[in-house]
């Protein structure tokens, strides 16, 4: 009688056929969707943080012009910059905690178990940047709804491409919470990455707007993973030309972060 064990060296490795686009699949993607919204305490933080921001921050200033043009009379309000900024967090939140997720399922063995089938690490990626994409875009929609509910009105030329720059920060901030997630153990995880999202913030000019600060804070910002984004976003919701080394910055952070993230799944995987 035929044992598993005979069974099991019987099979040829090199053998075994790889599917196409690296084992890319709707199905798959599917999975990873449901297995993100089942996670209430994600999706309910994502929503309403950047909501009670937008209410602390930016509802004070809904009457302040950014010009000398009264609010009354057409002038653009203070809260909108505001709001475009805490949709940009919002969408930051939603894909950091999205890609940080993979911390518990390392620790449930699931990576491993991807490894011994043959998805391309690159994959699993770019899965988990698409679920990241998904749940940021909402975050992002959310707070305009909100901040169209207060009052806090822009023009839809400027609005919506504001909106598509703040979700495509999803792309790169997904990278960057897969590679802490990969980095460290699931109870850490967060641990490390919850001071490092606001100091970015910070930073990159979410919270406080850079032209404020010194002249040597300005230029050490254009530096940081998120001072791209938010210049874009804000640039655009404005309707200013944004400065030109914001798309460098944006692009050359999300390919370092997705290659730390590949990098760190491969490290975390290569003992199975």
């Amino acid at each position: 009688m035929t044992t598993a064990t005979e069974r099991l060296d019987r099979i040829d490795p090199s053998s075994r056929r790889v599917p196409p686009m690296g084992g890319f699949s709707l199905t798959f993607l599917g999975v990873e969707l449901k297995r993100l919204f089942r996670n209430s305490s994600v999706v309910v933080f994502t929503l309403i943080f950047p909501i009670a921001m937008l209410v602390m921050i930016g509802l004070p200033n809904k009457n302040s012009s950014i010009s000398s043009v009264p609010v009354s009379q057409g002038g653009m309000s203070a809260a909108v910059p505001i709001m475009i900024s805490m949709a940009v967090y919002g969408a930051m939140v939603a894909s950091t905690m999205t890609g940080v997720s993979v911390a518990a399922e390392r620790a449930q063995g699931w990576s491993r178990q991807l490894r011994l089938t043959p998805l391309n690490p690159i994959v699993y990626i770019l899965v988990k940047v698409i679920c990241g994409l998904v749940l940021g875009g909402i975050a992002v929609l959310v707070t305009l709804i909100v901040g169209a509910a207060l009052g806090i009105t822009a023009p839809l030329g400027n609005l919506i491409p504001a909106g598509v720059l703040a979700w495509l920060s999803s792309l790169m901030l997904t990278s960057l919470g897969l590679a802490v997630g990969y980095a460290f153990p699931a109870q850490n995880a967060m641990r490390y990455l919850g001071p490092i999202l606001p100091i970015l913030s910070f930073m990159g000019g979410l919270f406080v707007p850079l032209a404020i600060m010194p002249d040597a804070v300005q230029v050490g910002a254009r530096f940081t993973p998120l001072w791209g984004i938010a210049e874009l976003a804000q640039s655009a919701v404005i309707g200013v030309a944004p400065n030109g080394w914001a798309v460098p910055n944006l692009i050359a952070w999300f390919l370092i972060f997705t290659a730390l993230a590949v990098l760190m799944f491969r490290r975390d995987t290569k003992r199975v």
